[in-house]
């Protein structure tokens, strides 16, 4: 799996916005502060939680893992968060194809800015408090 770095950057965004997420064996996570001194298998700083007690074990607990990694969603993460937001899949397909997401390559950056936009609107009262 590789990220694109707008795809790191949008994640993080999403986490500065308050997208809950409790890690889990699966996910993709971004060491943003470079903690982790064993070299990704992935991409530099990019990893993989297949042993969660480790991840665990080595940052001190899922907390203190929650403020130093960034987690990545993935397409199908992606369209769950999506579907939580109330967003159809009809609607969401719709605008992939309008945006030529898949042409482009770009389809995981679209369905990130989807988030995005949809977690916006439930995390800003007004649009002029939106950054």
């Amino acid at each position: 799996m590789k990220f694109l770095e707008e795809e790191i950057a949008l994640a993080n965004r999403l986490r500065e916005l308050g997208l809950p997420w409790e890690p889990s064996v699966g996910n993709y996570v971004w060491d943003a502060n470079n903690f982790c001194k064993q070299r990704s298998p992935f991409q530099t700083g990019v990893y993989f939680i297949l042993n969660y007690a480790y991840f665990m074990r080595l940052v001190g607990g899922p907390e203190r893992f929650k403020d130093i990694m960034v987690w990545l969603p993935t397409w199908a993460d992606l369209r769950s968060i999506l579907r939580e937001f109330g967003c159809k899949d009809d609607w969401v397909a719709k605008h992939i194809q309008e945006s030529k997401a898949i042409e482009s390559g770009q389809e995981r950056v679209v369905l990130y800015e989807l988030a995005l936009a949809e977690l916006k609107k439930r995390t800003w009262k007004s649009v002029t408090d939106i950054p």
